[in-house]
């Protein structure tokens, strides 16, 4: 059903407020009116009844009824009015229209209303339509006493009462004009008022249609009058409330999103039905998901029958809570946490939570691997001083200078144990250096030449030289000086120690636009690719069932130059495949600085 308009019940109720009111108006208008027609006329024939009454009795008298006929018909005709004469008996004596020739055929007329009237009260009036002159006439009546002029009976003047109802009739139709006009007129000017006024209220609802279409900063800035005032007061405080609000939840929103997108594990919301509602950019790192993966089930995007199994576990048994379980990618290892959570509506929705812990399983083996290395590292030499020295506790040797070769073996071997854990020392001091070292411009010239001539003295016994290729002005770097010393003592030590005796150790540094690159290479026997990244782990090995003893190596050495360089914002590598390249090479590169203020 169509509801009405405002408009239109505003109309609807004014014209019938307005039709009812001038009906009342135009019926007590046209009713008070004629009955002061009729009451005018009456009087007007009660006035000319008298004066008649007083010409007859004063005027007689007459010879016989048939002169007195003859007068008041000669009356009647000069005043335009019908004059009847009664005699108290009933029958009529003369009559201005009939004559007195027929009158005497006129009906009897003592019970007529008028006459009846008139005999009880001296006088009386009535309207009704004769049969006589065929019209409708207003009878007037008066008792006459009988005199020498005139017998008792009863004077009647007649008048037309069509003179009061063609008056009374052309009133009606002025009424009805001027009702009709007002009505026209009222209908014009409340259709405009109402046309007004419910542009002025449509205001109203486009305001509450612009809030409902997200545009809050809108006000009502006109109000059609007082009385809507309040309305438009909470409908702009409402309107103010809600931007307030919606502000406020775009901000929590953004927020929220923000930290959704932020995080490192990947997130996944799933609705009651177990299919996605939404995913953060990790898990789609994860997964290469797609926009279309949006109301699907976790198994169809995902490929993991265990994600579907944990979800449907969670969906059978929402009660028991969060659940985990560890799944292997293709490169990496998965911690995935569900959580059956509560929406505002009530409905259960799960949360899944996949936190990659393959860095965590990396470091856990690193470090177990670390424990196994350091353990290997030192239990061989602490064996062989174990054995040595129960040797020479069970069975001395009479000789001192076998006595003197064990020894030398339990010596070396303790050097060898010192040399591992101060290696281990100085890895972790590197590490925690990271954290708070302080860099500084350095000159990389001045560190390679120190460096090489500290190692000179030592490579000059087995007839090893250096060469060096570095461009002639100064080249500064950032660094922290002691880091950067150990790490050019490392790589040339280890160059001078795999060299063949007679052979070359090239050291060069080369500017590359933003950084400096230093570059060690030797002659040895050098580093297959298989191994070139390995050097790099603690304790690691080309034969790691090998143990130097004899220089005193901890298989540190490389680990320790690659955090120091890492700590220096730098990158270090293996180089060893060119043509023109016989044994290893090893490079790193340190950002370049200007000189120190």
């Amino acid at each position: 059903m169509k509801l009405r308009t405002f408009q239109m019940r505003i109309l609807l109720w004014t014209w019938a407020l307005l039709l009812m009111a001038l009906a009342v108006v135009f019926y007590y208008s046209t009713s008070l009116v004629g009955d002061d027609l009729l009451h005018a006329t009456k009087s007007k024939a009660k006035s000319e009844l008298e004066s008649i009454r007083w010409l007859i009795v004063e005027h007689g008298p007459y010879e016989g009824e048939h002169g007195f006929g003859k007068w008041v018909d000669g009356l009647g005709q000069r005043l335009g009015v019908r004059i009847t004469y009664v005699a108290k008996a009933g029958h009529v004596i003369a009559d201005s229209d009939v004559g007195f020739g027929n009158v005497g055929v006129m009906d009897d007329h003592s019970q007529r209303p008028e006459i009846v009237a008139a005999h009880i009260e001296g006088e009386g009036s009535n309207v009704r339509y004769s049969d006589t002159v065929h019209k409708e006439m207003l009878y007037t009546a008066v008792k006459v006493v009988g005199s020498e002029a005139v017998p008792d009976g009863y004077l009647r003047l007649a008048v037309p009462f069509s003179r009061v109802s063609d008056r009374l009739a052309s009133l009606r139709i002025n009424f009805f004009w001027i009702f009709l006009g007002t009505m026209v007129f009222a209908v014009v000017v409340s259709m405009v008022m109402s046309r007004n006024m419910s542009r002025e209220i449509y205001e109203f609802s486009n305001l509450a249609r612009s809030i409902g279409e997200g545009d809050y900063g809108t006000r009502l800035r006109v109000v059609p009058g007082s009385e809507f005032m309040p309305l438009a007061q909470s409908i702009n405080g409402m309107a103010q409330s809600i931007e307030r609000n919606v502000r406020v939840i775009r901000d929590q929103k953004g927020q929220l999103q923000a930290i959704f997108e932020g995080m490192r594990e990947g997130v996944m919301s799933l609705d009651a039905s177990g299919r996605i509602e939404s995913f953060n950019s990790a898990l789609d790192t994860m997964f290469n998901l797609a926009d279309s993966s949006i109301g699907r089930t976790p198994i169809e995007v995902t490929r993991r029958f265990e994600i579907q199994d944990l979800v449907d576990a969670i969906k059978a048994n929402p009660d028991e809570g969060a659940r985990s379980i560890q799944i292997e990618l293709m490169d990496r290892t998965v911690e995935l946490s569900a959580v059956p959570s509560l929406d505002h509506q009530g409905e259960a929705k799960i949360i899944l939570v996949f936190h990659d812990i393959t860095e965590m399983k990396r470091s856990e083996k690193g470090l177990k691997d670390f424990v196994a290395n350091a353990s290997h590292q030192l239990r061989t030499p602490l064996t062989s001083i174990k054995g040595y020295a129960e040797t020479l506790i069970d069975n001395p040797p009479s000789n001192p200078e076998d006595a003197k070769f064990f020894l030398e073996i339990v010596l070396k071997n303790a050097d060898h144990m010192d040399k591992v854990i101060s290696s281990m020392l100085a890895l972790a001091k590197s590490e925690q250096m990271g954290k708070q070292l302080k860099l500084a411009p350095v000159s990389g010239r001045e560190f390679l030449n120190r460096t090489v001539a500290d190692v000179t003295p030592w490579a000059a016994e087995r007839g090893i030289t250096f060469r060096i290729q570095a461009p002639e002005d100064d080249m500064y770097v950032m660094a922290e000086p002691d880091g950067l010393l150990h790490v050019f003592h490392n790589l040339l030590n280890n160059a001078v120690k795999y060299s063949p005796d007679n052979g070359k150790v090239t050291v060069s540094a080369e500017d590359d636009g933003e950084s400096i690159v230093f570059c060690i290479e030797d002659q040895g026997p050098g580093i297959s690719r298989e191994h070139s990244t390995k050097v790099f782990e603690r304790f690691y090995r080309v034969d790691e069932n090998t143990i130097d003893s004899s220089s005193g190596s901890a298989g540190l050495g490389l680990a320790i130059c690659r955090r120091i360089v890492r700590n220096l914002g730098g990158e270090i590598w293996h180089d060893g495949y060119g043509e023109d390249i016989r044994g290893a090479r090893f490079c790193f590169r340190l950002n370049k600085s200007g000189p120190p203020a």
